[in-house]
């Protein structure tokens, strides 16, 4: 043991204290550039710009097919209504027909009218040939319904008269023309009938509908053109649209309105 203690105090003398220094790792670290940071701040900001780019075109396209969406079903349902306005027109009044080439629709400047029987009028006199008046049988509402600018068919003894309204007097109701046929009261029915109109609002770009006298509703906006042409004898009604502000849509409506169609 005495050697071993002899090597201890000779390199450790006595009053030395052991201490361990810690060792000391460097890291050596090398971070970005300046010009490096700005080169890659400059890509992030175009690949964004370039990111928001596409999204406003994206979200353009996407309008302008929503809106073009909207305006095909706009047109659709337009064409709808008038559809159904062309099956109903002739109807009401039990198969009769004035003479008159172009009824019950009829067709003049871009316009067309479809006529249809509303509800039957009962005579309270007879009529006779050239007569411009006729007297009524009134009822409850009576009013309301029977005023100026209406249309009435007047049908007897196989004859027909189609006339408008211009006054109205109690129960006495001056019509023009005047009767080219006379009707005995007991025989003979008039009918007032219901007349609807489109036309071209072509100040405002509307196509619209008018019921009677009151005033046209809108049915289509942004409307360019309204061709309607109506052929008798094939009994074929077209129906023509423009749309859009470049005129670049077209909308086209074939009918054969079964109840207009001319017997032999």
């Amino acid at each position: 043991m005495a050697p071993i203690r002899h090597f201890r105090s000779y390199f450790f003398p006595p009053g030395a204290h052991c201490q361990r220094r810690p060792a000391r790792i460097k890291f050596h670290l090398k971070g970005f550039s300046l010009l490096e940071n700005l080169i890659s701040l400059t890509l992030s900001l175009f690949i964004l710009v370039s990111a928001l780019e596409v999204i406003t075109q994206v979200k353009k396209i996407y309008n302008r097919l929503q809106a073009q969406q909207e305006a095909s079903l706009a047109a659709s349902i337009a064409l709808e209504k008038i559809r159904e306005d062309l099956e109903k027109a002739g109807t009401g009044v039990n198969g009769c027909r004035p003479a008159i080439d172009q009824w019950p629709i009829k067709v003049q400047n871009s316009q067309i009218t479809l006529l249809s029987g509303e509800l039957e009028i009962k005579l309270a006199s007879d009529v006779e040939a050239g007569q411009d008046w006729a007297l009524i049988v009134p009822w409850a509402g009576s009013g309301s319904k029977i005023r100026s600018g209406r249309v009435i068919l007047i049908t007897g003894q196989g004859q027909s008269d189609l006339a408008e309204i211009v006054n109205v007097s109690n129960n006495r109701v001056t019509l023009s023309p005047a009767f080219s046929s006379s009707f005995r009261r007991a025989e003979s029915i008039a009918y007032l009938l219901e007349e609807v109109e489109f036309y071209l609002d072509s100040k405002q770009s509307i196509l619209r509908r008018r019921v009677n006298e009151t005033s046209g509703q809108p049915l289509l906006e942004e409307v360019c053109s309204f061709q309607p042409a109506y052929d008798p004898e094939t009994n074929l009604t077209w129906i023509r649209l423009q749309t859009g502000s470049k005129k670049e849509k077209i909308h086209e409506l074939f009918f054969y309105a079964k109840n207009a169609f001319k017997k032999s």
